[in-house]
């Protein structure tokens, strides 16, 4: 199977899968990708607090508000337990920029109800492009993902750029 069962979107094999025939287009004509890392706050505290009935909620809730915001070519994959991928096709990090924005926004506007309080939630998310950091595949999710927790590190609830280490 190619699909998360829990969230309906591409597990990771698959995702990893897609990455890579991603990359191989974009750099054989020539064109940029961005990854977003999609990291939900405070999951184990979820999982803690409410039960894990709550927190698979919870990881189905953001799905359609974060789709919302991809284009048709873009692609959402679950990386692992509260971790999502996107792949944004022949986008440079300005392009991601904004989208990774919205998805912000649109996760913190969630509230899952059903289990008590409402449960709010907000995301962190890492970007990485191969225009700014000229890498690709997997490399560009190990930089999205040591971007996202640098936006944890930093307070969570917001998106960080992966920076290019030849500076």
């Amino acid at each position: 199977s190619q699909i998360d069962a829990l969230t309906g979107v591409l597990n990771r094999r698959s995702l990893l899968e897609r990455l890579d025939s991603s990359c191989s287009r974009a750099r054989a004509r020539g064109l940029p990708i961005s990854l977003l890392f999609i990291d939900l706050d405070h999951f184990k505290e979820i999982n803690d607090s409410f039960g894990h009935p709550a927190g698979d909620a919870c990881l189905r809730a953001i799905i359609g508000p974060i789709q919302t915001e991809l284009r048709q070519s873009d692609v959402i994959g679950r990386y692992g337990g509260e971790e999502f991928v996107v792949i944004l096709s022949s986008a440079d990090s300005a392009a991601a920029n904004p989208i990774a924005q919205r998805i912000l926004e649109r996760v913190a506007g969630v509230r899952v109800e059903g289990f008590g309080e409402p449960i709010a939630l907000t995301c962190s998310i890492g970007v990485a492009s191969s225009d700014t950091l000229h890498v690709w595949g997997e490399h560009l999710i190990a930089q999205a993902d040591a971007a996202v927790y640098a936006a944890k590190r930093s307070g969570r609830n917001r998106v960080q750029f992966a920076m290019s280490m030849a500076a």
